[in-house]
């Protein structure tokens, strides 16, 4: 945020009579939860304040939403509060001395289900137990934000592994999370988690949307 010139955002639009037809959705996070830059961020046209629950304690949300208040009260602008959930993750497992492990690319390692595995150079696990059935060979997996490639070469679901090769060099280490392109998988709109940021936190507090960071149409309609 400190890198973007709000001044220059800030600079007045031809008053010609058309309506926007794109709202500014803006993320409310340690660099932005000020109540003076929340005003800023008011006055460069910001129609929504995001909280992002994936971070952050309902004590430090709260804070920011009596910031956005504030900032609405002194400037005399409106924004929707949107509640952005969590989701549901997949991660990878630990590690043997919890040390980050080093992926070689063309190398192979399975991938088992079982998550009391400590992981190492040739074995590694991830939380999500239908991953040997869901995944088929040809299928990508991707791990730590993206930085990490694995290409699926065969799965045993009796066994919950998955062998795959590295397509990239990289370190991996523990719990990382875990995107599965073109995979429908099994997991659950609203975890614990969401149902309890939703009532104890978004309910209370009257918030304007909540935005689903997941939801599979194939298992959900």
């Amino acid at each position: 945020m400190s890198n973007i010139d709000i001044e220059g955002i800030m600079k007045d639009l031809p008053n010609d009579g058309r309506t926007p037809k794109t709202k500014i959705v803006c993320t409310l996070g340690p660099a932005s939860r000020s109540v003076p830059m929340i005003e800023k961020l008011l006055k460069a046209g910001m129609n929504v304040a995001r909280f992002n629950f994936s971070h952050g304690s309902h004590e430090y949300h709260q804070e920011t939403l009596d910031n956005l208040r504030a900032a609405m009260q002194n400037t005399g602008m409106l924004a929707a509060v949107m509640l952005d959930t969590k989701g549901p993750e997949i991660r990878t497992g630990f590690l043997k001395d919890g040390n980050p492990i080093q992926l070689k690319e063309g190398q192979e390692i399975t991938i088992s289900t079982d998550y009391d595995i400590k992981g190492d150079e040739k074995t590694i696990s991830m939380s999500y137990k239908k991953l040997p059935v869901d995944v088929q060979p040809g299928h990508t997996i991707l791990c730590a934000d993206g930085s990490i490639s694995l290409a699926v070469l065969s799965c045993d679901p009796k066994a919950g592994t998955v062998r795959c090769r590295c397509e990239n060099t990289a370190m991996l280490g523990e719990r990382k999370n875990v995107n599965l392109p073109g995979v429908v998988v099994d997991l659950p709109t609203l975890t614990e988690k969401d149902v309890e940021d939703i009532l104890k936190w978004g309910v209370p507090n009257k918030i304007d949307m909540i935005a689903l960071s997941f939801y599979n149409v194939d298992v959900q309609g």
